[in-house]
């Protein structure tokens, strides 16, 4: 019964998942990467503006400061969203890398195996 499965190369088969296992940890690398330095700035900066903050001895130092931290609002409003266009971008890239990677792998899995010679049966 099993003599007349046709043979197959299995070690095709886990390129794919190799690839994706590639793609995935580089990719959450990156992002891991990225939040970290993101938490290391916030943290900073809020210890930067607490020692601001704490050295205000009059109303027009307390203007500056507020003046200051309004302007640094506007310019992290921006800075988020170029960085959300990015993000989606590098999302789409992902996807399109994930999706070129399964088309590949079924391309692969789907070429019919050559079948195998049949046996003549002896009369």
């Amino acid at each position: 019964m099993f003599k007349t499965l046709p043979t197959a190369d299995f070690s095709a088969f886990g390129a794919p998942i190799q690839k994706l296992i590639e793609l995935n940890t580089a990719t959450f690398t990156k992002a891991f990467e990225l939040q970290k330095a993101a938490i290391e700035k916030q943290v900073a900066l809020a210890q930067a503006d607490f020692k601001a903050f704490s050295s205000i001895k009059d109303v027009e130092a307390f203007t500056a400061f507020v003046t200051a931290k309004s302007e640094e609002a506007k310019a992290q409003i921006e800075e988020m969203q170029a960085e959300a266009k990015i993000a989606a971008e590098s999302s789409k890239a992902y996807f399109d890398e994930v999706q070129a990677i399964l088309t590949s792998a079924k391309d692969t899995v789907a070429k019919p195996a050559a079948k195998a010679p049949a046996k003549k049966e002896a009369a």
